[in-house]
C-alpha cells in the first residue's frame, strides 16, 4: 500500500515539474533599455512607470510582472516578463495607443542609445 502511495506522489511530482518547465520555456522576457531625460527626476520616472503599469501592462493578457532598473544617472532598462511572445507582441502593437504610455515615453531620450554590451542594473521598482 505504501508504494503506491509513493508512486502516486512521485508521479504527481514528476507531473508538476514537467508542467514548470514547459511553462518556463514558453515565458517571454522583454529587455527594454532607454536613457532618461536629464531634466526628469527619479521620482518622476518611476511615478509615470507606475501609472503604465497600473492603467496598462497590468491589464494585459500574458503579463506576469515588471522591473524598472537602473544602470547609472542616465541609464535605465524596463524588464518586463510576458506568459508568452505572442502575448508580448500584442501588447506592443497596443503600447503606441496608450496614453499613459506616451506621457512615460515623453521621459526617455529618444535620440541616445542605452542597454548595449555587459552591463549591471539595480532594481528600483518591481510590480
Amino acid at each position: 500500500m505504501k508504494v503506491k502511495k509513493y508512486q502516486s506522489l512521485l508521479t504527481s511530482t514528476l507531473i508538476s515539474l514537467f508542467t514548470i518547465s514547459i511553462n518556463a520555456q514558453e515565458t517571454t522576457i522583454e529587455w527594454a533599455p532607454f536613457v532618461k531625460n536629464i531634466a526628469t527626476t527619479e521620482q518622476q520616472l518611476i511615478a509615470a512607470a507606475e501609472q503604465v503599469n497600473t492603467e496598462f501592462l497590468s491589464k494585459q493578457k500574458g503579463f506576469i510582472k515588471r522591473e524598472l532598473v537602473k544602470k547609472n544617472e542616465q541609464e535605465y532598462a524596463d524588464i518586463i516578463y510576458w506568459q508568452n511572445k505572442s502575448d508580448a507582441l500584442n501588447a506592443g502593437e497596443k503600447v503606441f495607443t496608450c496614453i499613459k504610455c506616451n506621457e512615460y515615453f515623453k521621459h526617455m531620450n529618444a535620440k541616445e542609445k542605452s542597454g548595449e554590451g555587459f552591463s549591471h542594473y539595480t532594481i528600483i521598482k518591481s510590480w
